[in-house]
């Protein structure tokens, strides 16, 4: 084996295990439960954090986005608060089955989503910032959060049928 174990790694076709730090287990079960709690809000596909999470179907026709969010806006909602709860519910695990895992990829693109909206990222790489900034962070979350899910991909996509 090399000098780096992989983060998550199959340990059968539908097992995977997790090494992840407690500290780095804990803040993914904290900011999974801050976004619970702001899905948790009144008329969260107008929240401002959340414009990434439900974009418009057509930003030009409120009627046709109002229709959108009739059709699919509650089962966006429940799914995106199901995948974060279940993340918050299994962070501390170090074995995860594959349905959990493709929700962690979800939840954890969620997070992203919202992360990304609060710090205007625009799809260039992260600026260079200060060691006192206090974006710094947030920033350095959605990048390891962005890692997570490339590992996340990887791993399932090695096991895939």
């Amino acid at each position: 084996m090399g000098l780096f174990r992989r983060t998550i790694r199959a340990k059968g076709p539908d097992r995977f295990l997790v090494d992840l730090p407690d500290e780095l287990r804990e803040v993914l079960a904290e900011v999974c439960v801050e976004i619970v709690e702001l899905l948790d809000g009144d008329d969260v596909t107008e929240h401002p954090a959340l414009r990434r999470v439900f974009p418009p179907a057509s930003p030009d026709d409120r009627e046709v986005q109002d229709a959108y969010r009739e059709l699919v806006g509650s089962e966006l909602l429940r799914s995106r608060r199901a995948a974060l709860g279940r993340i918050a519910a299994t962070a501390r695990d170090t074995e995860l089955d594959r349905v959990t895992m493709e929700t962690w990829m979800t939840g954890l693109n969620t997070v992203r989503l919202v992360l990304g909206t609060r710090l205007e990222v625009d799809g260039e790489t992260m600026p260079e910032l200060a060691p006192d900034d206090p974006d710094l962070p947030a920033w350095a979350l959605y990048e390891f959060l962005g890692a997570m899910v490339g590992w996340i991909v990887d791993a399932l996509a090695r096991t895939a049928d």
